[in-house]
């Protein structure tokens, strides 16, 4: 033992200390907004030429695909015309999380396993948003959820090793910080049978986050939705569960089952 060198990582040289990626893994865990992280990511991430990422509800508790945004500055058109176009129901990216916690690339997923005629016309539809190559990381949730964050490119993504364990890091310390900042609380529950036809899964959603302490600026964010449509959906469920205020809304909509508490 008295042979054994101990290294403090205080004093370790450049470029470790330095690297970009080991500082956003410090930076991500103190920053207090969503703005800011999606920065501080953002700054990382033009030096690997990755303009576009986002992290989405890759899987619901039922295993079910949902696609839904969480967080990050997705290419809005793209994301608009993915939704529009219900791609969630046939992306295999979304579903190939059920067996796998490995980080691969489109390219690479392409080119690795049998992919249906539905997957390619959606990358093949993504290059025409000029997103022509990604990453994607899965990350399992102890509901049995699956989130994933995706990094999108206008050419071919760089896939040695190096790179991947580099973005692999900077997609699970970005990750960890959205559930810090409150960004990913439980998925409403099913609701029960007397209250299913209620409130709609958005307004359940709307709650949940106003229940997360989230305001309706931030909710429109997450959501991908204007402020403006947020309050809508929100009156609307103060309207059907026949109450005043958003407040007695998250009560009483957590009294039926329809949020967690």
């Amino acid at each position: 033992m008295g042979d054994t060198a101990t290294i403090s990582a205080a004093r370790l040289i450049d470029p470790l200390v330095a690297d970009p990626v080991f500082r956003f893994a410090g930076a991500s865990q103190a920053v207090a907004k969503l703005d800011r992280l999606d920065d501080e990511l953002a700054k990382v991430l033009t030096r690997f030429g990755i303009d576009h990422f986002v992290l989405y509800q890759a899987t619901d508790r039922g295993r079910r695909p949902t696609g839904a945004r969480i967080c990050g500055p997705m290419h809005r058109t793209w994301r608009k015309h993915y939704v529009d176009n219900g791609m969630a129901n046939y992306d295999e990216l979304l579903s190939s999380g059920l067996n796998s916690v490995a980080p691969t690339t489109w390219t690479k997923f392409c080119t690795e396993r049998k992919i249906s005629d539905g997957q390619k016309l959606l990358f093949d539809e993504a290059r025409s948003f000029g997103l022509y190559d990604g990453f994607y990381l899965p990350i399992h949730q102890p509901d049995g959820s699956i989130h994933g964050v995706s990094m999108m490119v206008p050419h071919k993504l760089e896939a040695d090793s190096r790179t991947l364990a580099a973005l692999h890091m900077l997609a699970l310390y970005y990750s960890m910080a959205a559930h810090r900042l409150g960004l990913t609380p439980p998925e409403p529950p099913s609701p029960p049978e007397a209250s299913k036809h209620l409130l709609t899964p958005r307004q359940r959603q709307c709650l949940q986050w106003v229940r997360a302490g989230k305001s309706s600026w931030e909710i429109g964010e997450i959501l991908d939705l204007s402020e403006h449509t947020v309050n809508e959906h929100l009156e609307e469920a103060r309207r059907r569960l026949k109450v005043h205020t958003t407040t007695q809304a998250v009560i009483e909509a957590a009294l039926r089952g329809l949020i967690h508490i």
